[in-house]
């Protein structure tokens, strides 16, 4: 074989693609080739690996298992010999030629060899589905280690108020730890002195442990930056001290530094939402996000942390307007929780986003009541749609018919549960993803326990709602090659929406009611159903690796697209990944669908 022709042939095929050219010539002597006929058997593999390594170059072979049944075909690039899993099991095989083929063989020596050398090849060769997509997860923008952290300027609690502020003035710092027996006790900050102080008229001998924020959220030195981002933006705090193991305080990281860390920056933008003065401003605002989104995922932010992000953003518009509304529209006739649905309430929306929410009224309003509520649904919803939010295609919003007081909640959701029908469950896979986001969100959490609580004892519904998952199918055919689509707009591709992303919420979901668990994070619902015994922790850990693989690839392609000045969207060439990442998209479509038989075993689909 010419040297030159293997390297360039394995700089296509996965893992080998991931090594630098200089390493595949130091093996490429090492291939010794065969030649099979149609039909040939090609023995059998019950010790991964005491054969070497097989690679297609031509042709194809099939795979059989211990009782003869065909478990799949693989053709050019594709590699043989060592372990394989499917459906979750690492399965002896045999080999026979499907067609005329022409094979590179590694001898057992050379792979040995190989792997001593790149420990990725024999983690590929070795790793379960799961862990090798756990090897390609994004790492995220760092930790707070890389921001250089300083030494913080601190006080004592028994230090007076006036000592503070002249303290901070002459530091020229915005915050001060307070310790108390060398142990971080609370947090001041300018804004304290201005609220909690001078507008109550507290003596400034006062000792300022009597102002100060008590036992304030804290981050490791080791915590992720976008961790630590994205809890700032939940509380809307500019300040978050870092605590080493033993409580001590190692520094204290602002809004500032995070926003020196890149720009343009999600807390700025929630900043500046918060002050918009009106629709037409915030909605200038709001437009900014796909693209500040599309930078994060850029700069390296995956896609949990970026599907965090973008649901804040949303809650940040939704509150904006509501503030607006109410300001025009005076006091609530009653108490009410303005719900969000779908993908905002499990907080992983992506770069573009339709609207899915509603209104929990405490009791049915009279005339006026009703006349206040619609008003303020429709300012919100006609803002948000402003925003960049465009209307729900199948109407799931408050400003339609999804406005109601608690109790009729109550008998909706029972009336889904109890006669289910094809439409009850379908919107069941839009409304039991709910999160209470303004007003009395104790009405929405009430509401959410009641009826985890009813589904968990309605069997019937939970079959019914199986067997609707089981309508988002990852796009695998006969011998696990890609299934491609067309949306109208683009030839041919893998919907990672809905045959990717979708059939993993749906598993999540279905488990989520069956343990009546209150998670409704996709992540968080797997890990609680593995905690709950409702799956084994192996099987809710793969899921979670591959709803994160299939995840990124598709929010990488977004950010592609609105780099381009396209709009996003869920249809992805697998030509335009690389080989391992193909390889490595088949494994997480296999995780899932694994997990579908074995729901459908549980409810006998």
């Amino acid at each position: 074989m010419n040297r030159a022709e293997v390297v360039e042939f394995l700089a296509t095929v996965a893992p080998f693609s991931e090594l630098e050219r200089e390493a595949l010539a130091e093996f490429a002597e090492r291939f010794a080739v065969q030649q099979h006929a149609a039909g040939e058997p090609l023995g059998e593999f019950p010790q991964p690996g005491h054969h070497g390594l097989f690679l297609v170059r031509e042709g194809a072979v099939a795979l059989f298992d211990s009782e003869d049944r065909r478990l799949e075909q693989r053709g050019e690039g594709e590699l043989f010999g060592h372990a394989i899993i499917l459906d979750g099991a690492a399965r002896d095989y045999t080999v026979r030629a499907s067609e005329a083929c022409v094979l590179w063989q590694l001898s057992p020596q050379a792979l040995d060899e190989m792997v001593s050398a790149y420990p990725l090849i024999g983690h590929f060769l070795t790793a379960a589905p799961g862990e090798r997509l756990a090897t390609l997860a994004a790492q995220g923008t760092g930790i707070l280690e890389d921001l250089r952290l300083r030494t913080p300027v601190t006080v004592s609690a028994d230090t007076p108020i006036a000592e503070c502020a002249r303290l901070m003035a002459e530091r020229q710092v915005s915050c001060l730890p307070v310790l108390r027996d060398d142990e971080l006790a609370g947090i001041v900050t300018d804004r304290d002195l201005r609220s909690r102080v001078l507008a109550r008229g507290v003596d400034p001998g006062t000792a300022i442990a009597e102002v100060m924020t008590p036992q304030p959220l804290t981050a490791r030195p080791d915590s992720r930056i976008e961790d630590a981002l994205l809890e700032m933006m939940r509380l809307g705090i500019h300040h978050l001290p870092v605590v080493d193991d033993s409580r001590q305080l190692v520094a204290v990281i602002s809004a500032g530094d995070l926003l020196r860390r890149q720009s343009p920056h999600p807390l700025r933008l929630v900043r500046d939402i918060q002050r918009a003065g009106d629709v037409t401003e915030l909605a200038a605002m709001a437009r900014q996000g796909p693209g500040l989104l599309a930078a994060l995922s850029r700069q390296g932010s995956e896609v949990t942390e970026v599907g965090r992000i973008a649901s804040m953003l949303t809650d940040a518009c939704t509150l904006r307007l509501l503030a607006l509304a109410q300001a025009r529209l005076g006091d609530a006739p009653c108490r009410w929780a303005w719900l969000a649905f779908g993908s905002q309430a499990r907080m992983e929306q992506g770069l573009v986003s339709d609207q899915d929410n509603g209104l929990l009224l405490a009791e049915t309003p009279d005339a006026d009541g009703e006349t206040w509520f619609r008003e303020l649904a429709d300012f919100v919803c006609d803002g948000l749609d402003r925003c960049g939010y465009v209307y729900c295609p199948g109407g799931v919003m408050a400003k339609g018919r999804w406005r109601l007081s608690q109790a009729k909640w109550r008998s909706t959701f029972a009336g889904w549960m109890d006669e289910p029908t094809p439409e009850s469950v379908l919107n069941s896979s839009i409304f039991f993803d709910m999160r209470g986001v303004a007003g009395d969100v104790t009405l929405a959490e009430r509401l959410h326990e009641e009826v985890l609580e009813r589904a968990r004892e309605t069997r019937i519904f939970l079959r019914f709602l199986a067997a609707e998952s089981m309508t988002h199918t990852p796009p695998l055919g006969l011998f696990r090659q890609f299934v491609q689509e067309s949306d109208g707009r683009q030839s041919h591709g893998l919907n990672l929406k809905k045959r990717g992303v979708l059939p993993i919420v749906d598993l999540a979901r279905v488990r989520a009611l069956e343990g009546a668990i209150p998670a409704v994070a996709t992540e968080a619902r797997f890990r609680a159903a593995a905690a709950a015994g409702v799956m084994s922790e192996r099987d809710a850990e793969d899921l979670v690796h591959a709803y994160r693989f299939i995840g990124n690839i598709r929010l990488r392609h977004q950010a592609q697209q609105h780099a381009r000045g396209e709009t996003p969207g869920h249809l992805v060439d697998p030509e335009s990944l690389s080989g391992l990442h193909r390889r490595y998209l088949r494994s997480a479509f296999g995780i899932v669908r694994s997990a579908q038989r074995a729901l459908a075993q549980r409810y006998a689909l």
